[in-house]
């Protein structure tokens, strides 16, 4: 059996350790804390979008040669 709880290190108390004794018994268990990121923290489609557009402009005198072929460059890069 496997549970996941999620909260902030400040909401670790008493009541948290009683509902894993609660769940568990006394049966063996592995606790492992990780950091969570903030979700709030990446950037929101706006924001992307918005440097996209200041990326086309840094670059809007550029010339790409039509025929090169992205999907063999990409390949290149990733061998």
């Amino acid at each position: 059996m496997q549970y996941t709880f999620q909260l902030n290190a400040g909401e670790l108390d008493a009541s948290f350790v009683k509902s894993v004794r609660a769940l568990y018994g006394k049966k063996k268990i592995r606790i492992v804390i990780e950091e969570v990121e903030d979700i709030r923290a990446q950037p929101d489609q706006l924001e992307l979008y918005e440097k996209a557009l200041e990326v086309r402009e840094r670059f809007k005198n550029a010339k790409i040669d039509p025929n090169i072929n992205l999907s063999d460059l990409a390949n290149e890069v990733n061998l």
